[in-house]
């Protein structure tokens, strides 16, 4: 807990420059670059797993109320969003594949994990125990968070003219509202048990989104949790971010902070593409498409649309789904990828 206490002031100092230089996302990302900045130089910072995962599961709350009643009239009108996000996790896998295999000399097993659009502590572990590089796999996921996160937010903030909509959130809450929070309370409860009953991917998160996310459809309640809660939400999840970086130098991952910068911007470049092609046709604006398809962590990228506003029940669901089939496709294809791929080049070299 000292290293955790240690860590979160790193990022609280970061995070309070951030929010008094009116940055979006200011406790994340000032957070996240100054705990980041504290371990490639040695500093000793980490977030402890269980705070984490309360802080999460209030994020995930905090999501959930971003659903309303009128969230069921749409959920149909979603299919295409599905089939979208479908084609877009294989056509960036395949484009990074080939950018970490020709541009970077990865092995085969290490471009393979490297380049799925997230799903971090899975490609890691199940990279590394099919004998890719592990320490490689895990900072190209890192690092693909960490820009993704860093840049997407400033785009939207100054170069499309997003503004943060969570200022009108009342920082401590209302006392009229209490009732409401104690529900959600109770939502949060509730489903990250159910959610680890199930064993949902990242069940911390989407456990308590989707409990709030039905007591919000079926307007059991209609509150936000105070922004207070939602800060200090920030400044650990950032924190924990660049406490990622520990034990790692710069000099020694210049390399492969380079590749995952062109590989990330492979990646939202698709993303950015589909949307303008494809978000008439499913009825969503096109910063909601980007977000929804851009590679960045569950929790950062729903965050990103809670805090501009930007379609926040639709980017929310769809990273759901994309986190869900990654995981859960992108190691049992391995198989196929094996059987092709690797025994024609065995053959090729022979």
């Amino acid at each position: 807990m000292i290293t955790t206490l240690k860590a979160l002031i790193i990022g609280g100092a970061g995070g309070a420059l951030f929010y008094i230089s009116d940055l979006p996302l200011a406790w994340m990302l000032g957070a996240m670059c100054f705990a980041t900045i504290a371990a490639l130089r040695g500093i000793n910072v980490g977030v402890n797993g269980t705070l984490r995962k309360v802080m999460t599961a209030i994020l995930g709350v905090m999501l959930g109320s971003g659903f309303s009643s009128d969230t069921l009239s749409v959920l149909g009108q979603w299919t295409g969003g599905l089939l979208l996000l479908a084609v877009s996790v294989i056509v960036t896998m395949v484009l990074v594949y080939l950018f970490y295999r020709h541009a970077g000399k990865f092995d085969p097993v290490t471009a393979y994990f490297s380049a799925a659009p997230g799903g971090f502590n899975i490609m890691y572990e199940v990279g590394d125990a099919k004998g890719g590089n592990g320490p490689v796999i895990a900072l190209i996921h890192a690092s693909r968070i960490l820009i993704v996160v860093m840049t997407v937010p400033l785009v939207f903030r100054y170069g499309a003219g997003f503004s943060n909509v969570m200022d009108d959130v009342a920082l401590f809450g209302r006392m009229e509202d209490i009732g409401g929070d104690g529900l959600l309370l109770v939502a949060a409860c509730l489903g990250y048990g159910v959610g680890r009953l199930l064993r949902l991917p990242a069940y911390h998160l989407m456990g308590p989104l989707l409990a709030t996310a039905i007591f919000q459809m079926t307007e059991i309640t209609d509150v936000s949790p105070p922004m207070i809660l939602v800060y200090l939400a920030q400044l650990v999840i950032g924190t924990a971010i660049g406490a990622r970086f520990l034990g790692s130098k710069f000099s020694e991952i210049r390399h492969i902070l380079v590749l995952s910068f062109f590989s990330t911007l492979i990646m939202v470049t698709i993303a950015t593409g589909f949307a303008i092609i494809f978000a008439d046709m499913i009825g969503i604006s096109v910063a909601g498409v980007i977000l929804a398809l851009s590679p960045g962590g569950l929790a950062e990228m729903s965050l990103v649309a809670l805090a501009l506003g930007i379609d926040v029940a639709f980017v929310s669901i769809m990273h759901v789904i994309r986190i869900a089939v990654i995981i859960a496709l992108v190691p049992m294809a391995y198989s196929s990828f094996e059987r092709i791929v690797l025994k024609r080049q065995k053959s090729d070299a022979d």
